[in-house]
């Protein structure tokens, strides 16, 4: 066999046990934790200021003075919604769980039922729990006199990753099919032209089939987010100031509005990459990286696979080539265009490729043919000896 033959064929036996490597580090996810800290690394570098569409009235510690101890009643968030109603904003909201009746005060139902009803564009929240330890998992929705009334409803899931971070969100969820949408997305659908809201979702997709099983709470388009900066960078005002008619009329006019609790010790906290902030920012950021289009997909298995694949090849043809005779500037030439690569999918085309696997595999195979060549001249040096 021609020497360049036998080149091209040792380069092509090498790429393939690259490749192999790959798909067990793949499918192993042994570097999700450097591939994490990398895109954790980067998100703190590459915020942005949010824009006007969107402003959050808070359940602060200011308005739980005004108005008293949590919880408050339902007439409370029906007077709430007229004033936001006569307001003039686009829609509603409400980031605040109520799947259990008044039985104390059913009128206060009632009251906010008409209140939603009068103002037409109001988001209710549900989500999913286990009514029994160990039990089957229940969809909690609105009760039924706020179900009905609501515009839209949508889950307010959270997507926790291992290390207790969340990163990203799911943009539908639901018991044995996910079609909730997540409160976000259903406020922001209320706003957009119905052709625009029927457009298909981004988002990394839920391989399992829809019929696996009636009570498993599933979860599709999963996207990361880009995170608008720590907490507090979205519009707020005060839900006391909403109340007494105190709230610039401007901070509210047009813009949707979301209502969740910001007071310390108060409603769910998310600890994010880039700190924790109340679950009602989280939301926001949602919103906002929906109507600006920042929202990243990541690849999924086969798309990592594919595109790690070509990526190893890139030594194995820079290799030999004029200023890469050796075989250490061919691979960290190639790492630097991996990783260059990566942020150009995720700064310009708003996805997440994975790295790690893809450098990993090029330093460990440098390391093997530094080893190989160095035992091949050991060999040779004792061959000549003898």
């Amino acid at each position: 066999m021609p020497f360049g033959a036998f080149a091209w064929l040792v380069r092509g036996t090498v790429w393939m046990a690259g490749v192999g490597t790959l798909t067990l580090l793949l499918a192993s996810g042994a570097t999700w934790r450097l591939d994490t800290a990398l895109y954790d690394q980067h998100l703190r570098y590459w915020p942005y200021a949010p824009g006007n569409d969107l402003v959050i009235v808070a359940i602060d510690s200011k308005s739980l003075n005004a108005v008293g101890r949590w919880p408050w009643p339902r007439s409370v968030h029906a007077r709430l919604v007229d004033r936001l109603a006569a307001a003039g904003v686009r829609a509603i909201g409400m980031d605040v769980t109520m799947p259990a009746a008044d039985t104390g005060q059913p009128e206060n139902d009632h009251l906010l039922a008409q209140a939603m009803r009068r103002e037409g564009k109001v988001v209710m929240p549900m989500f999913a729990e286990s009514a029994d330890l160990g039990g089957p998992i229940e969809e909690m929705l609105p009760i039924p006199a706020l179900a009905e009334q609501a515009a839209a409803i949508g889950h307010v899931d959270v997507a926790k990753d291992p290390d207790g971070l969340v990163r990203g969100a799911y943009l539908r969820a639901g018991l044995g099919r996910a079609y909730w949408p997540a409160l976000a997305l259903a406020l922001y659908g209320l706003g957009q032209p119905a052709a625009q809201a029927q457009r298909p979702l981004p988002g990394m997709r839920d391989p399992s089939p829809d019929d696996a099983s009636p009570y498993l709470w599933k979860r599709d388009n999963y996207v990361l987010l880009r995170y608008a900066g720590t907490a507090g960078r979205f519009g707020r005002v005060s839900y006391s100031d909403v109340l007494d008619g105190s709230a610039p009329a401007a901070l509210l006019k047009g813009r949707s509005v979301l209502v969740g609790a910001t007071a310390e010790g108060m409603g769910d906290i998310i600890q994010t990459p880039i700190s924790a902030m109340p679950g009602v920012e989280y939301q926001a950021n949602i919103y906002e990286s929906l109507r600006r289009g920042l929202l990243v997909t990541p690849l999924g298995f086969l798309g990592q696979f594919l595109l790690g694949s070509g990526m190893l090849a890139l030594p194995l043809l820079l290799y030999g080539l004029p200023g890469f005779r050796r075989a250490w500037r061919a691979a960290l030439a190639a790492v630097v265009l991996i990783l260059a690569l990566d942020l150009c999918l995720l700064r310009i085309g708003y996805l997440w490729w994975p790295p790690a696997g893809c450098v990993l595999v090029i330093g460990a195979g440098l390391a093997g043919w530094h080893l190989f060549v160095r035992r091949a001249a050991a060999g040779a040096d004792a061959a000549e000896q003898a």
